[in-house]
């Protein structure tokens, strides 16, 4: 090959390279179980076309997304980032986290927010919406002023009756709907240390005033998400308690029909305590520590940005974590939303700790066995405290 000819080649190969990336852009695999998954699918298409990184965005049923994380996690290929309730940040032995680094100053998010992705000290997760507490809805054309306590709501039922209505839509054997009462009675369902506290005299106060609810005609033992939602939207109760995240959809359904104020108290200056969440963006698998960090890193940044947390809310009415955003929330709040705001006031954070992964079993399981007819609430209580502790023992190492 003459000379001349091995120089002009070596020129093309120099030009295609100044043209032509070394490697391709990283692709993210993303999990998410959110309700507003199409809304959130369109939010990753628009990172990837400014960015040039692909994301992957897959959908899980809330009820699997855990199981899922934990079977993957077994295999060997998790995703690459999660979009998951505070309280997953407990599996992080399972699941090995990633931590997180700051990202702009402090005051750039929510107070309330900004440490919900914290886990025994460590930063786990990147903070992406909060407040996912529940409060109470009810009807304006069947209500004309709404309850304050249980006794006000029970006052009312007989001329709901007349009307065909039902008093109180709920998700009857949700054990988040459920813990508000027993926040009413001085309980939680763990200590400061992250003790399981389930077999309490407050727990069986709480099981006799909660299935009191349906004793007293105020709501059916059959009751589930549809009686909270579908069926309160259709006029069939006047009221419903569900979360933040259901407020949108049901504004669109009621429009002004729809009113919002705090839950019921139990009896006179015994307020319910629901809890309040956020949702942050965790990195499963030590991501951070890979070749995707700098993409995942900008992909984070990106869902923290204003414009995401403004849209987001715009679509889903959750609450931002940006600050700047949130101010301005705050600023046009209308009296609905106020009151949900309101209602926060009086909840209580959920704890990130291991044990409250545990007490949620435990929970649902002594719940059951009431719900069956099988025990009292004192016993039910106890069943509780035995099986959330009982599970604890097979997964701690």
């Amino acid at each position: 090959m003459h000379l001349r000819t091995l120089i002009r080649g070596l020129a093309g190969l120099l030009a295609l390279a100044a043209v032509v990336p070394l490697y391709a852009a990283p692709k993210l695999v993303f999990w998410n179980s959110q309700q507003n998954a199409e809304l959130l699918a369109a939010i990753t298409a628009d990172f990837s076309k400014t960015s040039g990184i692909k994301v992957e965005t897959n959908w899980l049923n809330q009820a699997d997304l855990r199981g899922s994380l934990l079977r993957h996690a077994t295999d060997g290929d998790l995703p690459d980032v999660v979009l998951v309730p505070t309280d997953f940040l407990a599996l992080d032995k399972e699941l090995k986290y990633s931590d997180v680094p700051p990202v702009g100053k402090s005051s750039d998010l929510v107070p309330n927010a900004a440490g919900s992705g914290l886990f025994e000290g460590r930063n786990l997760g990147a903070p992406m919406f909060w407040g996912n507490h529940l409060m109470l809805f009810y009807n304006r054309s069947l209500v004309s002023k709404p309850a304050r306590t249980l006794a006000e709501m029970t006052q009312q039922l007989p001329a709901l009756q007349a009307k065909g209505v039902k008093a109180l839509g709920t998700n009857f054997g949700e054990m988040y709907w459920m813990v508000p009462f027993y926040g009413a009675y001085g309980g939680w369902p763990v200590d400061a240390k992250g003790g399981i506290t389930l077999d309490t005299p407050a727990m069986a106060k709480t099981l006799d005033t909660y299935f009191g609810l349906v004793t007293r005609g105020l709501t059916l033992k059959e009751c589930r998400t549809d009686c909270a939602l579908d069926r309160f939207m259709a006029g069939e109760f006047a009221y419903a308690i569900n979360g933040d995240w259901a407020m949108r959809e049901l504004q669109d359904a009621l429009g002004d029909k729809l009113g919002v104020t705090v839950l019921p108290q139990v009896e006179p200056g015994k307020n319910l305590v629901p809890m309040y969440s956020g949702y942050v963006l965790a990195f499963p698998g030590l991501s951070l520590k890979g070749p995707k960090r700098d993409a995942l890193l900008k992909f984070m940044r990106y869902m923290q940005s204003a414009e995401v947390q403004r849209r987001w809310f715009d679509e889903t009415r959750h609450l931002p974590v940006n600050a700047t955003v949130y101010r301005d929330v705050l600023a046009k709040a209308d009296d609905n939303l106020k009151a949900s705001l309101n209602q926060l006031k009086l909840a209580r954070a959920m704890p990130n700790d291991r044990g409250m992964a545990f007490a949620w079993e435990g929970l649902a399981k002594g719940f059951s066995a009431m719900y069956q007819g099988r025990v009292s609430a004192t016993e039910a209580a106890k069943l509780m405290q035995q099986h959330a502790e009982r599970a604890q023992r097979r997964t701690d190492y």
